[in-house]
Formats: C-alpha cells, sequence, structure tokens
C-alpha cells in the first residue's frame, strides 16, 4: 500500500484512536470498587489495562518510522536527527508539566546538596517515566536504527530485550521494587521503588516502538489481506511463547517469600521443582485471568509482571497489539473506512492525552471511589463526552498537535 502524498493508513489512525480511547477507559476507571480488576493496572499478571500502554508504544512505532522515511525520502537525513531529538525531549518536558516532579521543596531551607543528589536520582530512577516521557526517550535510543533495514532493527529489538533480562538478574529486580542492589548502593539512596519498569524499563518500551516500525513496513508494503494476516499470525505466536515463558512462574508456589511479597531468587527459576510435577500442573493462568496472591505465589520475573516490564509481559503485550492491529487493517484498509471517535483521537492524539487529563481530573471530583458501576459509567460517558468535543474541536479548524 502506498503511503505517498496525503494518503494515510486508514488502520494506523484508527488503531492509534483506539489505544487513545482505551487509555481513557482504564485511566478513569482504574480504581473504582465496581470495576472489574481486568480493566486496572496489575503488577503480575496481563490485564486489559496493561495492554493499552503497549499498544500506544507499537503505534508510535509505526508513526515514527513513517515520518523518518519521510525525511529521508526528501534528502533531510540531518533535519531526521534534529527533529526526532528536538520531539523527544518536548515529551519529556510535556510529561513533567503534567506530572510534576514526584518531590517538591516547601522551603528554601530544604533545598541542600544531599536533598537535590536524592531529587534528581529519584527523578532519573522512577518519577519521570510517565507515558509521554517514556515515548520520548525510547524514540532516542533506537533514533540510529529507525530509519535502518528490518532486519537491523529486529536484531536491536531483541538486543534490548535479552539485555534488559540480564540487568533484571544482575539488580534490576531489587532496583524496581526498592531491595537492597547494587545501584542504589552506589548513589547512595536506598528504598526508592520505581513503576512500568523504571530507567531500564526503557529498553523494554524501545523494543515495542521497534516492533510497531517493522509492522509498518508489513503494511505499506503488502496488501491487506497479506500484512493482516501476517501481523495476526505473528501477534498470536509471541502471545503463545510469552504464555509459555510465564508458566515458570508456577514453580514459586507455595513459596514463603523472604522479603514482603517477592520470591528468593524471582529471575532465576527453581528449576529443580520441574521434576516433581506433573506438567499439566504447569500451565499457568491465562491472560485477563488473575493468578493466585502473592501469599501463595510470590513476585517474580516470569509473571507477566508490567511493574518490572518482564520478557511474558513484553512478549504478550507486544504480541496482543501485533495480531489486534492485523485485525484492524484486515477489517479497515480494504474499504478505507473507520470509526469517527478513533479517527478524531487518532490524529491528534496528543492533543487528546494533554486535554483528557484535565477533564478527568474535575470528573472524578463528583465520581466518588465506591460509586455503583452504573454510576461510574454515566461518569465516563461524561468524561468521554467532554473531551471528544474538545478534540473535535481542533479537528475542525484545522489544528493538530504533533511533537
Amino acid at each position: 500500500m502506498s503511503t505517498s502524498g496525503q494518503q494515510r493508513i486508514v488502520s494506523m489512525d484508527q488503531f492509534r484512536g483506539y489505544t487513545v480511547a482505551g487509555m481513557f477507559l482504564v485511566n478513569f476507571l482504574g480504581g473504582y470498587e465496581a470495576v472489574h480488576a481486568v480493566f486496572m493496572h496489575n503488577d503480575n499478571y496481563f490485564s486489559y489495562a496493561d495492554s493499552i500502554m503497549p499498544s500506544f508504544m507499537f503505534a508510535c512505532g509505526f508513526s515514527y518510522r513513517l515520518t523518518a522515511l519521510k525525511l529521508l525520502g526528501r534528502g533531510a537525513a540531518r533535519s531526521l536527527y534534529l527533529r526526532f531529538i528536538t520531539r523527544s525531549l518536548g515529551l519529556v518536558l510535556v510529561s513533567l508539566m503534567m506530572y510534576g516532579f514526584g518531590m517538591e521543596f516547601k522551603l528554601w531551607s530544604e533545598i541542600t546538596p544531599q536533598t537535590v543528589h536524592e531529587f534528581l536520582y529519584k527523578l532519573i530512577k522512577a518519577n519521570l517515566w510517565e507515558v509521554l516521557a517514556i515515548i520520548g526517550v525510547a524514540q532516542l535510543l533506537i533514533l540510529p536504527v529507525i530509519a535502518r533495514r528490518p532486519s537491523i532493527r529486529a536484531l536491536t529489538m531483541i538486543g534490548f530485550v535479552l539485555a534488559h533480562l540480564v540487568l533484571t538478574y544482575l539488580f534490576n529486580f531489587n532496583y524496581v521494587y526498592g531491595l537492597p542492589n547494587a545501584v542504589d548502593a552506589t548513589v547512595g539512596v536506598p528504598g526508592s521503588t520505581a513503576w512500568d519498569g523504571g530507567l531500564f524499563g526503557l529498553l523494554q518500551w524501545a523494543a515495542m516502538i521497534l516492533a510497531g516500525s517493522l509492522a509498518y513496513d508489513l503494511v505499506s508494503t503488502r496488501t491487506p489481506g497479506r500484512s493482516g494476516g501476517t501481523l495476526l499470525t505473528l501477534g498470536l505466536a509471541a502471545m503463545a511463547v510469552g504464555y509459555a515463558l510465564s508458566c515458570l512462574s508456577l514453580l514459586y508456589d507455595g513459596e514463603k517469600p523472604e522479603k514482603g511479597n517477592i520470591a528468593a531468587s524471582p529471575v532465576w527459576p527453581p528449576l529443580e521443582r520441574l521434576s516433581s510435577r506433573p506438567w499439566k500442573t504447569m500451565l499457568a493462568e491465562p491472560p485477563f485471568v488473575k493468578p493466585p496472591g502473592t501469599d501463595q505465589r510470590p513476585n517474580n520475573y516470569w509473571m507477566m509482571n508490567k511493574h518490572v516490564t518482564s520478557i511474558t509481559f513484553v512478549l504478550c503485550a507486544t504480541g496482543f497489539a501485533a495480531a489486534l492491529y492485523g485485525l484492524f487493517v484486515l477489517a479497515l484498509d480494504p474499504g478505507g473506512t473507520g470509526l469517527g471517535l478513533f479517527r478524531t483521537f487518532g490524529q491528534n492524539a496528543l492533543a487528546a492525552y494533554v486535554l483528557h487529563h484535565m477533564v478527568e481530573t474535575q470528573i472524578h471530583t463528583i465520581v466518588p471511589k465506591n460509586s455503583p458501576l452504573w454510576y461510574c459509567l454515566l461518569g465516563l460517558g461524561v468524561f468521554y463526552l467532554i473531551t471528544y468535543v474538545f478534540v473535535r474541536f481542533l479537528e475542525k479548524q484545522g489544528v493538530y498537535i504533533r511533537l
């Protein structure tokens, strides 16, 4: 399928719009008592809420690749690097202004070399890494390869995932969970936790963006039937591999954790227990099904763990994104039509993301956390409507905010 001129790949806009709408759904509903846990973020299994951010990263990948090739096609290699460095730093700045620094100084006397040191370290370790900042820095990580051939990007993606596995075995699991580790000890700021992988989780998010860039190559060079079928097949295969590896988490069943709810050897599984277990008892809960609590199965790397961005989570989440996008390609690209809601959110994703945060904050003030489900859904509908009206107004005026 050609992407020349003003022609757009409908499935890409629609899928991006779906991820934005899905992000609004889980961000708004997360934390309400009446809402099922599958719509909330979890640290030990793959919920629907946990599928959204990886799908958004995947969508960023094909946009990133498309823009890079357009610039190179105009002979603007220097502009490519300058634009994406500026764009990435801009995303980090927007993220900081939306979510803050994670710490504050209330009195001038609190600003000392020690507190500034702690402030900067915690910012880099964890507090900086909201979704826009993650996208910005992950794009910088893959900038040297985004315009290279598919084999180089695929090898880089695999290298990032394996490097993260090694780092997590060496120290990163404890680093993310705030347990004693070499990095915190060296810097002198022990005990702070991270989320969504923290600093080193950027390797995994960058891998997801690279997967999206490879999806762009497929869709832009093959017919919808071929590219959509390939994406669906590869996505389901990745999910199957991720699920198979997640079965290693069952080897920790019954273990009494030594440190809170963390397994004694969270990354290197106790393989000696395989010999005493029939294979039928080694089938883990599938994606979207909650496993036993940490009192029965302590936290470990082989869970589909978004908290530490484990390899099982990355495979399952990226596979889910690829398979779902394959369905979008098959359903939408032949006819070139889609939902207006997804088009509006998809073509102005940054504006929608910034505006939704403002609207969500206000609607949450009139929808208590213990509201019945019907009232939660009513609040969700009002939140969607107001956000859509704002973003649709910008669309009608031809205003698109892109970094």
